[in-house]
């Protein structure tokens, strides 16, 4: 304790040195807490966005879907009896929220004057509306069971058909069969999603009504929807522990194995994360060690004095290290106090950002706190501050007697 002691007091003596080293890891620390929770709070935003606009958490598939969809889809796709086996052990597990079924294929919409390929995708418009909650209907209204007619489009291909709310379109298709087949629609909405090239191309009907074009009582996919994202790893095993006991031919696939964009991005800002970090933790190891540097320097003859009384040389470096760390640890604690109120403040402003690459919805800036952010970030300035004070210590330890005491 009286190393520590004497340390605060040797802090206050030498007010500017020490402000300046502790104003310099305060900022770097705060930069550190504020880009780290802007970055975590990108990556939940956007796999929240990904999640609840068209994957689910979980996608679940007849066994040999995903290898053979592109190729023939029909043999593959979950007939009736299968889907409802698959429902029952779906909703038998605590975190799956909600279930929907989806059928997905290809057809041309058009009008007289206009027509343009679309990805089209039945669903049951209850259950989805839940899953898309992230979608942004810009135009109309969602889709309603009681209306099976009515269509969303996206907006980018409601612009290349010039299509609008009320207009009545045409869907063709291919049946099962191999058959062409094509029925009305009419445009209830037009929704925008996190993908500008998703919704160039995107139409959702009623699942029903895309059964009827398709000629088929089978559907693609059952999308499940969690009440948590970090319970995906419990509730797949529980979903691999069922579909073993029931012998159940299903195979599922996660939101992020289909959401390559998501990684691409995780990996662009850990990368610039990661720069940052090293650039500021640099920062700090050069301003700690010019601060002890130059206190070893102008307490030379402090050091001679000490050592005259008989103060050993583990005594000194003791004391110098005491010095450095109480430095840093308080400049790091500040910087991440610095930083949650800035936070704070941040989120209270509700600053809207643009729409990231890919993207075409702006989203409101908001800033995570981030607590293993705050404690590595203490942990690591601390570790920098014992090597950036132990060298200009030791140094100052090995000073002979004589000649410290006639340091000027």
């Amino acid at each position: 304790m009286l190393v520590f002691k004497i340390a605060w007091r040797n802090i206050l003596r030498y007010k500017r040195r020490s402000l300046f080293a502790m104003m310099t890891i305060l900022v770097g620390v705060a930069g550190i807490v504020l880009f780290g929770g802007f970055v975590e709070a990108n990556y939940i935003g956007l796999r929240e966005s990904i999640i609840r606009s068209q994957y689910g958490h979980l996608q679940i598939h007849q066994k040999g879907y995903e290898l053979n969809y592109r190729r023939e889809p029909n043999p593959y796709r979950m007939t009736p009896d299968l889907t409802r086996q698959a429902q029952a052990l779906l909703e038998s597990i605590p975190n799956v929220l909600i279930t929907s079924r989806r059928l997905e294929f290809t057809g041309l919409l058009g009008n007289q004057q206009n027509s343009r390929a679309a990805i089209v995708r039945g669903v049951d418009p209850d259950s989805e509306a839940l899953i898309n909650s992230a979608l942004t209907i810009t135009d109309g209204t969602d889709l309603d069971s009681a209306k099976p007619e009515g269509v969303l489009l996206g907006e980018g291909l409601a612009q290349g058909i010039d299509a609008k709310v009320g207009d009545t379109l045409t869907l063709l298709g291919t049946t099962v069969n191999g058959v062409m087949n094509a029925v009305d629609v009419e445009v209830v909405g037009i929704f925008q999603s996190f993908a500008k090239e998703y919704d160039d191309a995107a139409m959702m009907m009623v699942l029903e009504n895309a059964q009827n074009l398709l000629n088929t009582q089978s559907i693609d996919t059952l999308v499940v929807l969690l009440d948590d994202t970090l319970a995906l790893p419990e509730a797949v095993a529980s979903i691999v522990d069922k579909t073993q006991q029931q012998q159940l031919d299903i195979e599922w696939i996660e939101w992020f194995k289909m959401a390559s964009f998501y990684q691409k991005v995780v990996d662009l800002y850990s990368g610039f994360f990661l720069f940052i970090n090293l650039v500021i933790y640099i920062v700090v190891l050069f301003g700690v060690s010019n601060t002890m540097i130059v206190t070893v320097m102008e307490r030379t003859s402090e050091i001679g004095t000490l050592r005259a009384m008989g103060m050993r040389r583990g005594g000194i470096i003791r004391q110098f290290l005491a010095e450095g760390l109480m430095l840093a640890l308080l400049g790091a604690l500040l910087g991440v106090a610095s930083g949650i109120a800035i936070t704070w403040l941040i989120n209270s402003l509700e600053i809207m950002m643009p729409p990231p690459p890919g993207s075409s919805k702006g989203y409101p800036l908001h800033l995570q706190y981030v607590e293993e952010i705050w404690f590595s970030t203490v942990f690591v300035v601390g570790v920098i501050a014992f090597f950036a004070t132990f060298i200009p210590a030791l140094q100052a330890s090995r000073k002979a007697i004589v000649d410290a005491l006639r340091h000027v």
